[in-house]
């Protein structure tokens, strides 16, 4: 292969990867270093300003475990941020104008939390997600607030492009003659296993979730008996709002969880609303102010948190369920029956091939040297207790078509929707005014442009 031939699949392959890993363009934050807000680039009626691309930097360097502020990391990193940036706006533009793409709040709902989880689950605990957070200057509720719109918008994006290029597919010949041309620069594919499970959550109890509403029905008498509500907040809310007197400042309609946001809207300043249950626990919500689009609230909540017996009691179910499938009965059966992850309890349990390297860290202490067809006892994780099963093991190798013909006609599928996708960007771009300014310099491109 030619070197050329070898830049083009790589940059193809990594602007793919960094078009997942940026997928949520937009948020907010600033990080460490003040930066002077400008636009940076102008795509359309649509303004990307610097420090949208400074968050975006910053949530990658994240990702990747980089220091946002390196030279280096910035140089070869940041203008292929911006332009991705630029590519999800012109994307958008189109999106907004396309009748047959919706988004329901439903969608948005579980498609933010899928994007904290999966942001989580790249460290180590919750304390080190926290930490990281901190130091761009974040909580996961500011994580939640200003990803919301964003992840709306991925996901009309997403809805577009997947209607755009639905009919895409690779012939026989195709995939041999992408494999031919491609091979000596395509992946080694990592030593990786091949999994199902039966997840069983750990739930609250009945007694736990009565208790916190019972003592949160008593934080509001004293609150209606004269107690202020932001000493309240300090005193007894498990938000990180807390020191702050529970002050969530100013937000609009979409940007909380919409039973939070629900009680939120029909309060008057001043106003106090009653014991109000979300995902997260128990709440009171008072309404400081407000004008015709947007409430600014101070909130306590008291978190639901499983006990000990709890996770005691889940576990014993899972260890039943476990001795049951290590007994010999059909585990397909018994995940179509136990296990509460709702994707692959249709496909008994199976959720495919996992690297090994990426696993968490509580599969890889269950799964070390486990052979094809070992069934573990009951593995915890933040997800609950999850019974595993190892359908095949196979080693670290370069892809080839005997092993992986799935995988590379996958790829060879993607090599070619980006082709496809990137004439279409270059025929927006075409019809769209854009005016680039990078760190410095200004280039502009499209209608009326030069």
């Amino acid at each position: 292969m030619t070197h050329g031939r070898q830049h083009r699949y790589l940059r193809q392959w990594y602007a793919a990867v960094l078009g997942l890993v940026l997928g949520l363009s937009g948020a907010r934050a600033v990080p460490a270093a003040e930066v002077l807000d400008e636009p940076i680039a102008i795509v359309g009626d649509r303004i990307v300003l610097r420090s949208e691309w400074e968050t975006q930097m910053a949530l990658y360097a994240m990702e990747v475990r980089r220091d946002v502020n390196d030279a280096g990391f910035r140089d070869s990193v940041g203008p292929a941020i911006l332009e991705q940036m630029i590519d999800d706006q012109l994307v958008l533009i189109v999106a907004e104008r396309d009748t047959l793409v919706s988004v329901t709040r439903e969608e948005i709902e579980e498609a933010l939390e899928d994007h904290i989880r999966s942001l989580r689950g790249r460290f180590g605990s919750d304390v080190e997600f926290r930490d990281a957070l901190a130091r761009e200057g974040l909580s996961e509720r500011d994580l939640r607030i200003r990803y919301r719109r964003d992840v709306e918008n991925q996901i009309l994006k997403q809805k577009l492009i997947q209607r755009k290029l639905a009919q895409v597919a690779v012939s026989h010949g195709e995939v041999r003659e992408f494999y031919e041309y491609y091979k000596d620069s395509l992946p080694v594919r990592p030593e990786g296993i091949k999994l199902a499970h039966i997840l069983m959550p750990i739930d609250v109890s009945q007694a736990v979730v009565d208790s916190t509403r019972a003592r949160l029905t008593g934080i509001l008498e004293e609150i209606r008996g004269g107690l202020d509500f932001a000493a309240a907040a300090r005193t007894y809310s498990t938000d990180p709002s807390a020191p702050q007197g529970g002050d969530l400042g100013w937000f609009r309609k979409g940007q909380m969880v919409p039973v939070f946001e629900d009680v939120a809207f029909t309060l008057n300043a001043g106003q106090i609303s009653g014991v109000v249950r979300t995902s997260f626990g128990w709440h009171l919500i008072q309404c400081v102010e407000r004008d015709a689009e947007r409430v600014h609230a101070r909130h306590i909540i008291l978190t639901l948190m499983p006990t000990a017996a709890d996770s005691a009691a889940v576990w014993a179910r899972a260890d039943s369920v476990a001795r049951a499938a290590q007994a010999g009965a059909d585990f397909c059966a018994l995940a179509q029956e136990f296990s509460h992850d709702e994707e692959s309890q249709k496909n008994c349990g199976e959720l495919g091939w996992y690297p090994i390297a990426e696993m968490y860290e509580e599969f890889k202490i269950a799964l070390r040297d486990a052979e094809s067809g070992t069934i573990t006892p009951p593995v915890a994780t933040d997800f609950g207790w999850h019974i595993l099963r190892v359908l095949e093991r196979r080693p670290a190798h370069r892809l080839n078509l005997e092993d992986d013909w799935d995988g590379i006609k996958q790829i060879a599928r993607q090599d070619k929707t980006n082709r496809i996708l990137t004439g279409w960007l270059n025929e927006i771009r075409g019809q769209t005014y854009v005016d680039v300014r990078p760190l410095s310099g200004r280039i502009t491109i499209g209608p009326d442009g030069k």
